[in-house]
Protein backbone atom coordinates (compact mmCIF):
# COMPACT_ATOMS: atom_id res chain seq x y z
CA UNK A 1 0.00 0.00 0.00
CA UNK A 2 1.41 3.43 -0.95
CA UNK A 3 2.40 5.73 1.88
CA UNK A 4 1.93 9.46 2.15
CA UNK A 5 -0.39 11.75 0.28
CA UNK A 6 -1.62 11.30 -3.25
CA UNK A 7 0.33 13.31 -5.80
CA UNK A 8 -1.45 16.59 -6.34
CA UNK A 9 0.92 18.33 -8.74
CA UNK A 10 2.67 17.54 -11.97
CA UNK A 11 6.10 17.90 -10.37
CA UNK A 12 8.80 15.40 -11.17
CA UNK A 13 9.87 13.65 -7.99
CA UNK A 14 12.56 11.11 -7.11
CA UNK A 15 12.47 8.95 -3.99
CA UNK A 16 15.50 9.16 -1.70
CA UNK A 17 16.37 7.34 1.49
CA UNK A 18 17.43 9.62 4.32
CA UNK A 19 18.93 8.87 7.73
CA UNK A 20 18.05 11.34 10.49
CA UNK A 21 19.87 12.27 13.66
CA UNK A 22 18.16 11.65 16.99
CA UNK A 23 15.23 13.99 17.44
CA UNK A 24 15.12 15.24 13.84
CA UNK A 25 12.59 12.67 12.62
CA UNK A 26 10.46 13.23 15.69
CA UNK A 27 10.53 16.98 15.11
CA UNK A 28 9.56 16.53 11.45
CA UNK A 29 6.64 14.34 12.49
CA UNK A 30 5.56 16.93 15.08
CA UNK A 31 5.88 19.77 12.58
CA UNK A 32 4.07 17.77 9.90
CA UNK A 33 1.11 17.17 12.21
CA UNK A 34 1.03 20.81 13.27
CA UNK A 35 1.26 22.13 9.70
CA UNK A 36 -0.78 19.28 8.16
CA UNK A 37 2.09 18.54 5.76
CA UNK A 38 4.11 15.44 4.89
CA UNK A 39 7.77 15.01 5.85
CA UNK A 40 8.66 15.15 2.17
CA UNK A 41 6.87 18.48 1.73
CA UNK A 42 8.60 19.91 4.81
CA UNK A 43 12.07 18.78 3.72
CA UNK A 44 11.56 20.07 0.17
CA UNK A 45 10.35 23.43 1.52
CA UNK A 46 13.31 23.73 3.93
CA UNK A 47 15.85 22.95 1.21
CA UNK A 48 14.24 25.40 -1.23
CA UNK A 49 14.18 28.15 1.40
CA UNK A 50 17.84 27.48 2.25
CA UNK A 51 18.85 27.70 -1.42
CA UNK A 52 16.84 30.89 -1.89
CA UNK A 53 18.49 32.43 1.18
CA UNK A 54 21.87 31.97 -0.50
CA UNK A 55 20.68 33.12 -3.92
CA UNK A 56 20.84 29.69 -5.51
CA UNK A 57 18.42 28.81 -8.31
CA UNK A 58 17.54 25.27 -7.29
CA UNK A 59 15.84 24.64 -10.62
CA UNK A 60 19.26 24.80 -12.30
CA UNK A 61 20.11 21.53 -10.52
CA UNK A 62 17.09 19.68 -11.94
CA UNK A 63 17.79 16.91 -14.40
CA UNK A 64 17.01 17.84 -17.93
CA UNK A 65 14.34 15.67 -19.57
CA UNK A 66 15.66 13.10 -22.02
CA UNK A 67 15.46 14.00 -25.69
CA UNK A 68 12.85 11.95 -27.56
CA UNK A 69 14.20 9.35 -29.95
CA UNK A 70 13.72 10.38 -33.56
CA UNK A 71 14.24 8.16 -36.55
Amino acid sequence: MPRGRAKSTGRTVKPAGVTFETGVLEYLEHLGEREDRSRSWLINRMVKEHAQKFGIDIKSFASKPANPITE
